[in-house]
């Protein structure tokens, strides 16, 4: 989750002195519900009934908790580690496997998160402690025998946090065992090293950086070698992400390294063609680094290795709030590079390159709405996001031109003087720059090279409430980055509330497909001509169709009333954003302007 950062506890003292009285209003009255749901929130709803079963792994028998849910059991193994502790001389090293262990290990409790900033004393309450120490995944397992002797498909998870934070434990437990795996699925959620101990490059041989991928990549190998204990098919595994996770996780699909060990992706408001999902400068960000902890060995990387590994694991935290407050400063301060042993090659190489995978791709309906929280929307503002997608340096003579093509795609003449359209459009080329041109980019590049389905959608319902007092300071309200996580993991992810009828329907929609998706390829369930997303909420069946080179574009709207469009990103808002002009672009304007210019995609 990129943008995972905006919770009710991430309100500091300093902008609790901002707020007007509507918000410290809102957080009074809702400020107990924050307390009360202060472990995970899934396990506010349900305990454990004793004791798993014990499964043996290559490294060791582990045992967990069991939940129950009406007719079904599910176990949950929490904490088991999938390589080495990253610690003294393995760190800015590839993770290694883990040790073997005798008897049987305990694997009741999620694992420390990964070094990061704590905005305020509540996340490490509600999400436990960080470590250096948090290479460990989680495996959900039904305990009932699978229908073919193979085994469960595999569901794997990868979290977002921009690189910089988040972990496991904030999509809990108990209700992805009530939602996902009495679906049939086993589910697995991993973590991985952080900011520059994930990411810390020399740019040469000494240190060339991407360690969060390969610690995903070493616990995907983990899930090859010990998923089958766990009633779980090797065979069958499908790696999701969301935001930066999602990047992650398409990286695994195309980088040689990974992309053998699973077999379906689903990428989630963000993949690796979006543009902060590599750096270009990280060499440079990581010296800068080094210097502010006093080490100045950049010409000697052995050195300054030596001594980095020196350096107490506090110093490495960062947060991407901080990021964020920062107008100057990169959406992504670390991220992954083009290291030629990871990522061998520029994207869409790697793309065309790789045996290709059927994927589930999409983002939500305003993802630029989160992003324009503590912003002011101005015309200036847009033009500087345009500049984003075409610079001076690799556009010297027309460089305006361009950049004034686009911005009036965005916004018409007669509304440069409406505060109302000024705002719908700089929500929209943030979420333009920020992931929806890049999920195009991937869905079209993906469709032309290989012979796989393409599963498109957007994310279109929403619930006011799933905001909480930020969406006070929201301009309006519609599906935005995070969105369409509570209606896969079963609660609020930025903020708890109550699920009423309508998000419960979303909820089983939504898990029926992601599940469906990972079990046969295909959301829609087994495929057959008649087969439809959720029968019950539907008149007429209807079919989730993949994009296809004659229609790139051609994808699900995920609401209450889903419908299959073929024009990505007209502008059609629910809710009360209805109540407001809406401004019909289509991201396929502009997307042709650029077509013309493809160093800009470069």
């Amino acid at each position: 989750m990129l943008m995972g950062v905006y919770e009710l506890d991430d309100v500091g003292v300093d902008e609790l002195d901002e707020m007007d009285s509507d918000e410290v209003s809102y957080c009074n009255e809702h400020f107990a519900e924050t307390w009360s749901t202060m472990g995970i929130s899934s396990s506010s709803h349900h305990q454990s009934q004793g004791d798993s079963r014990m499964v043996k792994t290559q490294y060791g028998a582990v045992i967990g908790r069991r939940f129950v849910f009406e007719n079904k059991q599910v176990d949950a193994f929490q904490g088991i580690p999938f390589a080495k502790p990253p610690i003294g001389e393995l760190r800015f090293r590839k993770p290694e496997p883990p040790e073997p262990w005798d008897g049987v290990k305990e694997t009741k409790a999620f694992g420390p998160r990964g070094i990061q900033k704590d905005n305020t004393f509540l996340d490490k309450m509600k999400h436990g402690r960080t470590s250096e120490d948090n290479l460990y995944l989680n495996v959900f397992s039904p305990t009932w025998n699978p229908s073919t002797p193979s085994g469960f498909a595999v569901l794997v998870f990868v979290h977002g946090g921009g690189f910089l934070s988040d972990s496991s434990v904030k999509y809990g437990d108990a209700d992805i065992c009530e939602h996902l795996c009495t679906k049939d699925v086993v589910v697995v959620t991993v973590q991985y090293r952080l900011g520059h101990l994930g990411f810390f490059t020399t740019g040469d041989d000494t240190c060339r950086g991407n360690f969060a991928l390969w610690d995903q990549t070493m616990a995907l190998r983990w899930i090859q070698d010990n998923i089958t204990f766990f009633n779980g098919d090797p065979r069958n595994v499908t790696v999701m992400g969301q935001s930066a996770g999602g990047a992650s996780v398409d990286l695994l699909s195309i980088c040689p390294p990974s992309r053998d060990l699973f077999h379906r992706v689903i990428p989630m408001a963000g993949n690796a063609s979006c543009r902060w999902s590599t750096h270009n400068n990280l060499v440079e960000v990581c010296r800068k680094f080094a210097e502010a902890n006093d080490i100045h060995d950049f010409l000697h990387s052995e050195k300054m290795i030596e001594k980095l590994r020196e350096v107490p694991a506090s110093k490495f935290a960062m947060s991407l709030m901080d990021t964020l407050s920062d107008s100057k400063a990169d959406l992504c301060p670390v991220a992954p590079r083009i290291d030629g042993e990871f990522i061998t090659k520029p994207i869409s190489e790697l793309r065309k390159e790789a045996p290709g995978m059927p994927m589930l791709i999409g983002c939500c309906a305003s993802e630029g709405l989160i992003m324009l929280m503590g912003k002011r929307s101005s015309l200036g503002g847009i033009m500087e996001e345009i500049s984003k997608l075409v610079p001076e340096d690799e556009y010297p003579s027309n460089f305006m031109q361009l950049r004034q093509e686009i911005f009036w795609k965005l916004i018409k003449k007669e509304d440069i003087e409406d505060s109302d359209e000024v705002t719908r459009a700089y929500v929209e080329i943030l979420g333009d720059v920020f992931t929806n041109i890049g999920v195009q980019k991937a869905v079209l590049e993906t469709v032309e090279a290989h012979n796989v389905p393409v599963y498109f959608y957007s994310f279109d319902y929403f619930n006011p409430k799933s905001w909480g007092p930020l969406g006070l300071r929201m301009p309006f309200k519609d599906a935005t980055h995070c969105t369409e996580l509570a209606y896969i993991f079963a609660h609020g992810i930025i903020w708890s509330y109550d699920f009423n009828e309508e998000d419960k329907q979303m909820l089983e929609m939504t898990t029926r497909m992601w599940t469906n998706f990972a079990k046969y390829g295909d959301p829609n369930g087994v495929p057959t001509d008649e087969s439809s997303i959720v029968p019950s909420l539907h008149e007429k069946p209807l079919k989730w169709e993949p994009a296809t080179t004659e229609c790139p574009q051609r994808h699900l709207s995920i609401s209450l009333n889903p419908q299959m469009r073929d024009e990505y990103k007209t502008i059609v808002h629910s809710g009360d954003a209805t109540d407001q002009k809406g401004r019909q672009h289509s991201l396929t304007e502009y997307l042709q302007i650029i077509s013309e210019y493809p160093q800009i995609y470069s």
